[in-house]
């Protein structure tokens, strides 16, 4: 028989003894004067002493896994070793060792070990560290660096585990993370927003320079500064209609104190629900020759497959980016295959003004006529005139004579708007209430690259850089515990 993986011993009848033999000791302590910090540090290391002794007890109980000389293992006859292996083990309390036979294919010592019988029952994969010192030693490196991952854990756990230990550990937990990230079924649909959002950005990743020399720049500059790559992060979530107007925005945007009362009236914004993200550098892809893919198409097709699975009869999908060519091409190439009715392409309104202010710094000298400027060609192509803006922004460049690189600014932002202006409905968009900024994936991309990838004076390989997006996007996703759970499905504790 087998108990459930959910191993509650805080309710057993021996560990209230144990706190009822305790607490003596907490009350000598209290009645010694001993502050709560020495108390409560004292108390954890006590804790992880007698963690250490149970664990041992645990693995001694678990026997030597002898399954007789010859064992049949899924209709493959083995032979069992001579004697049994030493197994050494680190767990959160410290490190362990127990002695286990192990099963080959051939009587030969050298050949490969196909079972090992109390590493099965135990769940434990072949590496030294146990699962849980595995998932806490990562979530200290998805947020700090290595170096000071290693400083934690021993502050914490008193265990002095080494960087490149920890790098070995992101990295083979990432590429599980891959397959777990591919695999992850939909949320229910009845918890899901109205409308369906697949959106994506790139984000530069320091990388050392061979690295940065092997991958192409697939990015539309030819080279990035500093031996940067790009990374791609794609994101799908729902989210719930809310109805806007053109003059909302622009007081929202200019943050006028009207746009709070008006947001008050509305009720709460709705929040994003299920944002699952996914990020890719540039690498190979399996079966599919040694020809570098980019990030970009890969996290694109992974997003489509998770429209696929999530998105209902009828429901919107709105695709959200900003204006980088590639995005879109790579997007179309990777189409989710949806009438145009379904499928409603949105421009960031944020990048939309970012052109609009460049354009008003080439027009209009003082900062009170530029303000003015932007705050009317913004409230025009919310409106739905973007071609009356790009016609009005043509004529003042020709009727100003405008020196040659202020009249290059106006060329740039009219070729931008033009090259967009099927995305650029917003007026549609607002009464529909679909979302028209990409504040979802730009926080994101500051989140789960930046602040962890783009530290002072960081350098990646390629192999740990991934890693790291990987870790962290399942992390960003919400997804921590489920991937835990997707790692080490099968560990039943025999009784």
């Amino acid at each position: 028989m087998s108990m459930t993986t959910q191993f509650e011993i805080s309710k057993s009848d021996v560990v209230s003894r144990a706190v009822a033999l305790l607490i003596p000791l907490a009350q000598e302590a209290a009645a010694a004067g001993i502050v709560i910090q020495d108390f409560e540090r004292g108390l954890f290391n006590g804790l992880l002493t007698v963690g250490g002794k149970l664990m041992d007890a645990f693995l001694e109980a678990q026997g030597n896994g002898d399954q007789g000389e010859n064992f049949s293992h899924e209709g493959q006859a083995l032979h069992r070793s001579e004697e049994p292996a030493r197994r050494p083990l680190r767990t959160i309390f410290g490190p362990h060792q127990f002695e286990q036979f192990v099963y080959r294919a051939r009587s030969d010592v050298k050949s490969e070990i196909v079972l090992r019988p109390v590493d099965q029952r135990l769940g434990l994969s072949p590496e030294r560290y146990s699962p849980l010192l595995q998932e806490f030693s990562m979530l200290f490196c998805c947020e700090q660096s290595f170096h000071g991952s290693v400083a934690a854990v021993d502050q914490v756990f008193g265990q002095r585990l080494s960087v490149d230990t920890l790098e070995k550990i992101s990295r083979r937990m990432a590429a599980e993370g891959e397959k777990f990230l591919q695999t992850l079924p939909a949320p229910a649909s009845s918890e899901e927003g109205e409308i369906l959002v697949k959106t994506a950005d790139g984000k530069g990743v320091p990388l050392v320079k061979h690295d940065a020399q092997c991958l192409l720049p697939f990015e539309d500059k030819a080279q990035r500064p500093g031996n940067r790559r790009m990374a791609t992060l794609a994101c799908v979530y729902s989210v719930d209609r809310f109805v806007r107007t053109p003059a909302e925005i622009v007081s929202m945007l200019f943050r006028d104190p009207i746009a709070a009362v008006d947001d008050r009236a509305q009720g709460p914004r709705p929040e994003p629900k299920f944002k699952r993200y996914f990020a890719r550098l540039p690498s190979r892809v399996e079966g599919l020759g040694d020809e570098l893919i980019s990030g970009s198409i890969q996290s694109l097709a992974w997003a489509a497959r998770e429209v696929c699975l999530r998105r209902t009869p009828d429901q919107v999908l709105v695709r959200l980016m900003d204006g980088q060519h590639s995005l879109w091409s790579d997007a179309e190439a990777c189409r989710d295959n949806l009438p145009d009715t379904h499928c409603v392409d949105i421009l960031d309104l944020l990048h939309v003004a970012t052109y609009v202010w460049t354009a008003a710094k080439a027009l209009c000298s003082s900062a009170a006529e530029q303000k003015g400027f932007v705050r009317e060609r913004l409230f025009r192509i919310l409106s739905g005139d973007v071609a009356g803006v790009i016609m009005g922004l043509k004529q003042m460049s020709t009727r100003r004579n405008l020196r040659p690189e202020k009249a290059a600014d106006i060329d740039t932002v009219c070729g931008y708007f033009n090259a967009h202006k099927d995305r650029m409905k917003y007026h549609e968009y607002l009464a529909a209430g679909y979302p028209i900024a990409t504040g979802v994936i730009e926080g994101a991309c500051r989140h789960i690259v930046k602040d962890r990838l783009e530290r002072s004076g960081m350098k990646w390989v390629v192999e740990g850089a991934q890693a790291m997006l990987t870790l962290r996007s399942i992390k960003a996703s919400n997804a921590w515990d489920d991937f835990q759970k997707f790692l080490h499905p099968a560990s039943l504790i025999a009784a």
